[in-house]
């Protein structure tokens, strides 16, 4: 079943890197162009129900209006950054709430793949690709314009994962 889901969500993926012409993608401006304003309205405690019934709120307060496609951008493009903070903080959010308003384990698969979207993003931030962290990278700009792409792309597989393991929860 896991599988089948991952399939579906390296598909649509795929489909979406193809099709996609800037960072976000859905209304044509460069990432770039966009306003840098991430500031959750809504905390992991204002929302009751399930994580699918839950998810439209969260992709409002966590301003996610798709899923984050940076692979044919700059390695250094920040409005991509943000939008992988973005999914990030929102996967995180998805995590506390599981473990807080379902401790029996009813909803295991949503918290997994959400900690996989929480590591993958930590993890192109860690490198320092997409103006993500604080300090400059440390590894040569060479070598991020070949390794921020690739890791986005898993960050963005693991999102497009985290959103078929929420529909079908």
């Amino acid at each position: 079943m896991l599988t089948r889901r991952f399939a579906l969500a390296l598909s649509a993926a795929v489909t979406a890197i193809l099709t996609l012409s800037a960072c976000g993608g859905d209304d044509g401006q460069a990432a770039d162009d966009r306003k840098p304003t991430r500031t959750p309205s809504v905390t992991a405690s204002d929302e009751p129900g399930t994580p699918a019934e839950t998810m439209p709120l969260y992709r409002i307060a966590y301003e996610v209006n798709g899923s984050p496609m940076c692979s044919h951008v700059a390695w250094d493009d920040a409005g991509c950054g943000e939008d992988l903070t973005a999914v990030g903080k929102l996967a995180a959010a998805m995590v506390e709430k599981v473990e807080r308003d379902f401790p029996g384990g009813e909803y295991t698969e949503v918290e997994k793949s959400a900690g996989q979207v929480v590591k993958s993003v930590n993890t192109v931030r860690k490198l320092g690709c997409y103006r993500m962290s604080s300090t400059p990278p440390k590894t040569d700009a060479a070598k991020l314009r070949e390794l921020c792409p690739s890791l986005s792309t898993l960050a963005s597989l693991s999102w497009l994962n985290f959103e078929t393991t929420v529909s079908s929860a």
